[in-house]
């Protein structure tokens, strides 16, 4: 059994993990089951949480040519944003097909969907940006 202060700390911690594991492209552990039932405020604060463990690891190396540089969550609209820069070049439409799949298939990432928050991914490739947005509809495309 958890004393009263750790087990505030749990939800905030999990999120933090669950987001830093979908950024880095680890195995994070699945708790999709308490992401989905935890309250609203237990999300926003584990939202909140998860940009900042972010924010102290970045520059992050994703796959291939993309490295996450930075990360914000605005509680009020419920949308995670995440900025990257794109070495060379890239094929929008590829990118946006793998982030969305990569989102909608990573079970932490996908039960955050679920209660509705965004996930808002702006890339930079020298001048130009791929801005876009995946949602829990998006995933009713993805195998």
């Amino acid at each position: 059994m958890h004393s009263p202060t750790t087990r505030n700390k749990l939800p905030a911690r999990a999120l933090a993990l669950a987001l830093l594991g979908f950024c880095a492209q680890a195995g994070a552990a699945d708790d999709s089951k308490r992401l989905t039932t935890m309250s609203d405020t237990e999300l926003d604060a584990g939202m909140k949480a998860g940009v900042q463990v972010v924010l102290q690891r970045v520059p992050i190396q994703m796959e291939n040519q993309t490295v996450l540089v930075g990360a914000e969550y605005e509680p009020s609209a419920k949308i995670a944003t995440y900025h990257y820069i794109q070495a060379g070049t890239f094929d929008p439409s590829a990118l946006r097909t793998r982030f969305t799949t990569k989102n909608c298939t990573t079970p932490n990432v996908r039960a955050i969907l679920s209660r509705g928050i965004t996930f808002r991914h702006q890339i930079t490739a020298g001048d130009r940006l791929l801005d876009f947005s995946v949602k829990n509809d998006d995933c009713r495309s993805v195998g």
